[in-house]
């Protein structure tokens, strides 16, 4: 990746806050995994194509016809009431309880992170996340100047002894902790699920030290195997707040999610979403609650799941077959990702390059951090290449790993892994 560095004579006038705002790695790929030639196991894209594009065309048409005047129109800030009476069933589907008045409508899943950064972060706050942390919420929370709080986890999720360490010393101190964020299920990017007790643990130690607990669950509805744990917000509806969107399961183009969360925190949410955006697009609301509403969608979902499986299941094959004894990785349950660990002297941010000569892609793990970690470490997406192209590319990123190993070989480094907790050698 080429990137043209210009010299700035505007820094002087911006606010102290843009310090703070880190590029995405993942966006920065994304030029470079459009080409052709390159096989991406880098981005999170849900796989679009198996999508009838008949029934989207379907549900445009009849949504002009029955009032395209309100359909091209603002609308309430709040969201589209009948839209929220099928994201009410959406997750119902996890057996989530909710009702419609306890959602806002939001541009993505990310605007909910960016105005719940907003109504609650000022600079100096402390605000717990785990290690590896979704990057596009680390990206959101740093732009507001807080103190992240890090949490190791291995494969049940979020160790509670270090949160509870964690969360004691800072109320040692006369600090309180303003927030913890977790992706419960099949997380981005290390693909574990918190355990049952962990939830339970969670939540009990969010009591005790009187913090909120903001649940992120873009892939619930994604699992190819296991039995399903309770969201936080079934457990506790008064400290969580709930983030889901339509971009994994139906689409993410459109750019529709929600916020559900006690109602004084909602009416702060809604100021916050007035002065971003006033409104999200009435006219895909009215789509999207058309297919929530009229279309099989359950079954949308399950055919989905069936194609991520296959494509999971190949690329573990394909992991074991070309990297086993060299690197550890997870063995994700559902949604979308592979965290894997390489050797400790390897660094993926600078094995790039050679990859993307090699023509395959991922996104190195530093960027999952928001201070220091996973220099050895990478996110492999399967949900979007074909499964031949899957195992192609995992054959062609071993073979640039294997260089890598050689080489420090070469230089006296030694060979060994450093394994990830609850994964798979």
């Amino acid at each position: 990746m080429t990137r043209r560095f210009v010299l700035d004579p505007f820094g002087d006038k911006y606010a102290h806050r843009t310090s703070s705002m880190l590029s995405s790695e993942i966006r920065d790929l994304l030029a470079v995994t459009a080409r052709r030639d390159i096989i991406s196991l880098a981005g999170g894209l849900p796989y679009t194509q198996a999508m009838d594009p008949g029934v989207i065309l379907g549900l445009v048409e009849e949504v002009l016809r029955e009032d395209h005047a309100a359909a091209l129109q603002y609308g309430p800030t709040d969201g589209y009431a009948p839209l929220k009476r099928s994201l009410v069933e959406v997750m119902r589907e996890e057996g989530i309880p909710c009702l419609p008045e306890d959602i806002i409508i939001t541009n993505g899943a990310q605007q909910g992170l960016e105005i719940i950064s907003k109504i609650f972060i000022n600079p100096g706050d402390d605000i717990v996340t785990e290690a590896p942390s979704y990057v596009g919420a680390l990206n959101s929370f740093l732009s507001y100047q807080p103190r992240i709080h890090t949490i190791p986890i291995d494969g049940e999720g979020m160790l509670l002894d270090p949160l509870e360490k964690t969360l004691r010393r800072l109320s040692g101190r006369g600090r309180q902790v303003k927030f913890i964020y977790t992706v419960p299920n099949f997380h981005n990017p290390a693909g574990v699920t918190m355990s049952t007790e962990r939830r339970y643990g969670l939540l009990q130690l969010a009591e005790t030290f009187d913090c909120l607990v903001v649940e992120d669950n873009p892939y619930g509805l994604l699992r190819f195997e296991g039995e399903p744990s309770p969201a936080l917000r079934t457990l506790d509806e008064n400290r969580v707040i709930y983030l889901g969107t339509l971009s994994k399961i139906f689409s993410a183009g459109m750019r529709i999610g929600w916020v559900a969360a006690p109602h004084p925190i909602l009416e702060k949410l809604l100021l916050a979403k007035q002065s971003a955006d006033l409104c999200t697009s009435s006219f895909t609301q009215r789509v999207a609650h058309l297919y929530f509403s009229r279309h099989d969608w359950r079954g949308q979902i399950g055919q989905l799941v069936e194609i991520y499986r296959e494509r999971r299941n190949v690329m573990l094959e394909a992991m074991e077959e070309f990297l086993s004894g060299i690197a550890s990785w997870t063995r994700p349950q559902g949604g979308l990702f592979l965290w894997v660990t390489l050797p400790e002297f390897i660094r993926t941010s600078d094995m790039l390059a050679s990859a993307i000569d090699a023509k395959v892609a991922y996104v190195p793990g530093r960027g999952f951090f928001p201070y220091e970690g996973g220099e050895n470490s990478m996110r492999l997406n399967f949900s979007y290449p074909e499964p031949e192209l899957v195992w192609e590319g995992i054959k062609r990123l071993s073979k640039v790993v294997k260089r890598e190993v050689a080489l420090a070989k070469s230089l006296g480094l030694g060979p060994k892994t450093n394994g990830y907790p609850g994964t798979e050698e």
